[in-house]
């Protein structure tokens, strides 16, 4: 930023100033309270809208120098052109108003800004000073060039929003699980060279143990398939078998009932003739009484009353033929009808129960007769079928001998099966277990190397280093160029001089180390911009070498405009100044004298 042209009009001490910048460095002298550091403020207010010396806007109506009615500030610059006025109200008119200042600014226009930042704060400085990413993706992208996992990469990833003490605290914490999941697998405390190839003993498995396995199974089942076949031909046997046995059962006692026909015909006949015998008995018992020999007198001694033939109907007449037919019929067998006898009851009801019980044996055994003569067409059958199947019997004995045979080889072969499964199993779990514990071991080197680069010594020094080089590199530059004690910025922000820490420096050796800082951000940001306040502390020897350092930078373009501001009694002399400086004296508040138009005179 190349300042041409400065102008402030009534800003606390600096009443008129208006200072055209010829000259890359211009040296800005004067007495204590002639408005120096307030011609800095007004810089400060109008590049970067920082108020200064009071800390609300509400309050700027007390930057206006007293008895004026208002205050303006005016720098023309290479890029754009800056005005401030503040109202004697202390309403403030901005024309940079919405534009966010660069973010080296603070820096350039107060060197001692930077070493009262904080450790974080100066490393934040820094990093955007450089345009040096801290995003947390720009932190991944970091790890991947690194070859760290990508899956841990972006599971850390969202941790790192809260920095990078977060993300290694994680990392730590998975890196511990992983050795705690590698000691369950192993039952053995981790350790990184014990983890690096681990393994179990080796087992002694078949070779192609899961083939074979496999070969059993099949082999089983065949056999399986055989021994499901002949359980059914032992069922088909046993069922056989067991009709056999009924069969037998049945024959033997279709044998018996057969057996008996010739006696149940012995008893048939004895009964049938019993039943003849009782019924002659029963005639003679009874001589010729009896309802039909009653009724054949009854008929006999009708007829020899009746009316005369000739005076019938044709219906009596056949009525009474039919009754002569057959009175002439019974005569023919017993005679001539006869007044009944009289019969002993007794006898009669005696042989009557005889004549009874002879029908109903004979009705016996007619039945009976029957079963055994039907029981012998069965028996027959029965025989002939037994005959005719006893080739084609089953043999049980060979039958469930065949079953325990394919039993036995159906488990051999499950047996086997089992074996090989088990050595195959045991083998594929060694391998598995082999596998997680290096899986869980990597795991461990992996989240490791994420908290390595995540811990102060990792990415973060990484980015410091990058960060500190080329600074680094350009203080050494200038304090050599200076002839001034070399002001270092170590990896954990310290600041130091030779060697000595910032806060042991005395004054001058600070005002030093802020100059060198100053002008090393103002060439690295681009800005090219500096205003030195209180070159007075520094001796006469001291400013002189603080003049030919600023020329000297000057001249070879690092610095466009450098604004130096010393309490002196007079200002330098035109000849007492190096090239490309150009002094100016300010006097309660009025810029009143230069030494170019001394120089110029001269």
């Amino acid at each position: 930023m190349k300042l041409h042209h400065i102008a402030i009009h009534n800003f606390l001490g600096a009443r008129t100033v208006d200072l055209p910048l010829a000259q890359p460095v211009t040296l800005l002298a004067g007495a204590n309270g002639a408005g120096k550091s307030s011609l800095r403020d007004a810089i400060s207010l109008a590049l970067t809208a920082d108020l200064c010396r009071v800390s609300k806007r509400g309050e700027a109506a007390a930057l206006i120098s007293e008895g004026a009615a208002a205050a303006r500030v005016f720098i023309q610059t290479d890029e754009r052109d800056y005005e401030v006025a503040i109202s004697k109200a202390g309403k403030i008119t901005d024309s940079a108003a919405g534009n966010e200042p660069h973010a080296a600014l603070p820096f350039v226009l107060d060197p001692a800004r930077f070493a009262r930042l904080t450790d974080t704060e100066r490393r934040a400085m820094l990093f955007g000073l450089l345009g040096i990413e801290t995003s947390h993706k720009a932190i991944g992208e970091r790890m991947t060039r690194r070859g760290l996992a990508e899956q841990k990469i972006a599971a850390v990833l969202p941790i790192l929003r809260a920095g990078f003490g977060a993300g290694e605290k994680h990392a730590k914490e998975m890196a511990s699980q992983a050795r705690g999941s590698w000691k369950a697998i192993t039952g053995e405390a981790y350790g990184d060279k014990k983890a690096d190839g681990w393994a179990l003993p080796a087992i002694d498995a078949p070779a192609g143990a899961d083939k074979k396995a496999e070969n059993a199974e099949l082999q089983a089942k065949a056999v399986e398939a055989e021994l499901a076949q002949a359980q059914q031909e032992l069922g088909a046997a046993r069922q056989d078998a067991a009709t056999r046995r009924e069969a037998a059962t049945r024959i033997e006692r279709l044998r018996e009932q057969a057996s008996m026909v010739e006696r149940i015909k012995g008893r048939l006949k004895t009964a049938e003739e019993n039943d003849e015998n009782c019924r002659a008995r029963l005639a003679e018992s009874d001589g010729k009484s009896g309802l039909i020999h009653e009724l054949a007198y009854a008929l006999d001694r009708s007829l020899s009353l009746t009316i005369p033939f000739g005076e019938m109907d044709a219906d009596q007449r056949a009525v009474l033929k039919t009754a002569g037919s057959t009175l002439d019929a019974y005569t023919a067998q017993h005679g001539k009808p006869a007044a009944p006898a009289p019969a002993d009851p007794a006898r009669a009801d005696e042989i009557r129960r005889g004549l009874q019980t002879a029908k109903s044996g004979a009705a016996n055994a007619r039945r009976d007769l029957a079963t055994a003569e039907a029981a012998a067409i069965e028996l027959a059958e029965l025989e002939k079928a037994q005959q005719d199947n006893a080739a084609t019997a089953p043999v049980l004995d060979a039958i469930e001998a065949r079953i325990a045979e394919l039993t036995e080889r159906r488990n051999n072969w499950q047996a086997d099966a089992r074996r090989y499964r088990e050595a195959a199993g045991a083998a594929a779990r060694r391998a598995q277990q082999i596998e997680q514990a290096t899986r869980h071991h990597v795991d461990v080197q992996q989240w490791s190397a994420i908290a390595d680069a995540l811990s102060p010594d990792g990415i973060q020094a990484e980015m410091i280093a990058e960060a500190l080089a080329p600074l680094n590199k350009l203080l050494a530059e200038h304090a050599a160029l200076a002839q001034w004690a070399p002001v270092l910025i170590g990896a954990d922000m310290s600041i130091t001089a030779a060697g000595r820490a910032y806060g042991l420096l005395s004054e001058s050796e600070r005002w030093r180390a802020d100059a060198l800082l100053a002008v090393a951000i103002a060439a690295l940001s681009g800005l090219r911009f500096v205003v030195l306040d209180r070159l007075d502390v520094l001796d006469a020897t001291g400013r002189e070498d603080a003049l030919y350092w600023l020329s000297d930078v000057a001249e070879a373009g690092q610095i466009d405009t450098a604004l130096v501001l010393a309490t002196l009694k007079s200002a330098p002399p035109a000849g007492a100044l190096p090239a490309h400086i150009a002094s100016r004296w300010i006097e309660r508040g009025n810029l009143i004298a230069t030494n170019e138009k001394a120089r110029e005179a001269a």
